[in-house]
């Protein structure tokens, strides 16, 4: 990456000119710090004038379909059940191994979600390219979801959901289970309480076929399409190494609750093609499907590692210390920047994140920010808190922290502060599964480790943190 110049020691903050504050319908891109992407859930976008709105509101579940038959009463659920769509929808084969196969996966999801306090509905992407990281099928899918739906067992609407993900607004299709499945399930001895029982993760794959995904620059929807990787490449071979290496580790590694199914490494912006990309955009690892990094920090917490309880440790201020080191400018503060006199540090944290993830200033909070701020209080466990006024907190942010004066001007982006993160987190969780044979998970700018490994992680993490960043990082143990 080639050096960057330093803010220029002359500019002053009063107010930066309109152009350099960001428009309401600005988004952000693929995993961008203004977006988290460990967040769960997904609102409910515009319902269908013929649907019933009450099904659809509250929180939705992503479908993770990864889970098959555990139990005889669901190998004859799913068996009957099969044989009930195929004649229905007067197919003329029987039901396939891959259509059973889908109909038990979405069955365990929609069980799931019923058993739950508030239960919602479940969404997921019907493109072909949203399965093909899944042991489920496009096709077999789409045809239990049909069959399904015809028979009266499925409520679905198409439509969009937005989120705090990879994009903020994405074209996906809700289902949720109607009361006659609930019956059926019943009358095989299955409830919804008891889904975990009757259906089993699906083994973890020793390796998946794109390891590496390259997502498109984004338009002006904040939608970055998925672009074609050609794994033949020298250099796809060379990134997609250590996360084939990383898959086959974690075949059988124990994790409770067992909340991960495989790795991949998200690279974003993309131009012109794999051939051409630079490859340093980006790319976070992410557990497929909803994994470990989609639970709140107190669930992580009560994660065990082969039977051990485990420690999450957090690199403090990861990408605005990682800016500061790259300009060669002191961290103010320091070790943790976001600490300011009559202001929460959630507050401060969440203005940082929200202008990192774009490259103009916002005018005021956004509707995104005052939600991931109110949800992260309540994964910490803390109590519900407002915002402060903004121009106060950009105010004191900007005083505390006068590097962020000129990010509309700098060379760096959040693009660029991520990969440069994960550069160092990949390294650590490698060399500590591979050449330590320490199981590590990684949270992207911070990794769950077994207890008894805690100080052996902290000093590989920090010695990867600073070689890749150039400076030592300060690691907070969240446990």
């Amino acid at each position: 990456m080639p050096d960057r110049q330093a803010r220029n020691p002359n500019s002053i903050y009063p107010l930066k000119p309109q152009s350099f504050l960001v428009k309401e319908n600005d988004r952000s891109c693929l995993g961008s710090p203004g977006h988290s992407s460990d967040l769960p859930t997904a609102k409910a976008g515009t319902v269908a004038a013929n649907a019933t709105p009450s099904i659809w509101q509250g929180d939705g579940y992503y479908l993770s379909l990864i889970y098959g038959v555990g139990s005889p009463q669901a190998i004859s659920f799913v068996d009957a059940f099969a044989n009930e769509i195929e004649v229905a929808t007067a197919r003329t084969y029987k039901p396939s191994k891959q259509f059973k196969m889908a109909l038990a996966a979405l069955l365990a999801n929609l069980l799931r979600i019923e058993a739950k306090a508030n239960p919602a509905y479940g969404y997921h992407g019907m493109s072909p390219d949203a399965f093909r990281l899944l042991q489920v099928g496009y096709w077999p899918f789409r045809e239990v979801a049909d069959g399904m739906e015809a028979l009266g067992y499925l409520h679905r609407e198409k439509g969009y959901k937005e989120h705090s993900g990879f994009f903020a607004k994405a074209v996906a299709t809700r289902f949720k289970a109607t009361a006659s499945l609930i019956d059926k399930a019943g009358s095989y001895g299955i409830v919804p309480a008891d889904w975990r029982t009757h259906f089993h993760r699906l083994p973890r794959p020793r390796a998946i076929p794109h390891p590496i995904v390259l997502k498109a620059e984004c338009n002006p929807k904040g939608k970055g399409k998925r672009m074609y990787v050609d794994r033949r490449d020298p250099t796809v071979i060379a990134l997609a190494r250590p996360i084939d290496e990383l898959n086959a580790y974690f075949y059988d590694v124990v994790i409770e609750p067992d909340r991960h199914y495989a790795f991949h490494r998200i690279f974003a912006k993309g131009v012109g093609g794999s051939k051409t990309y630079g490859w340093d955009q980006g790319a976070r690892v992410y557990s497929i499907g909803d994994g470990y990094q989609h639970m709140s920090e107190i669930e992580r917490a009560g994660i065990t590692i082969n039977g051990e309880a485990t420690v999450e440790l957090d690199i403090k201020a990861s990408h605005i210390t990682i800016l500061h080191a790259k300009m060669k400018v002191d961290v103010p503060n320091y070790p943790d920047p976001y600490t300011i006199d009559g202001f929460d540090r959630g507050a401060i944290k969440t203005f940082v994140t929200m202008t990192l993830g774009h490259t103009k200033f916002h005018p005021d909070w956004t509707d995104d920010s005052r939600k991931n701020y109110a949800k992260s209080r309540t994964k910490r466990g803390l109590p519900p808190l407002a915002l402060p006024p903004f121009d106060d907190v950009r105010r004191a942010t900007l005083q505390a922290i006068p590097l962020l004066i000129d990010w509309p001007d700098s060379s760096y982006r959040w693009g660029d502060l991520q990969f440069i993160e994960s550069e160092a987190v990949l390294e650590a969780v490698h060399t500590l599964a591979m050449v330590r044979d320490v199981p590590v998970l990684p949270v992207h700018d911070s990794i769950i480790v077994p207890v008894s490994k805690r100080a052996l992680a902290e000093a590989v993490l920090s010695a990867a943190f600073q070689k890749h960043v150039g400076i030592k990082p300060f690691i907070e143990a969240k446990r």
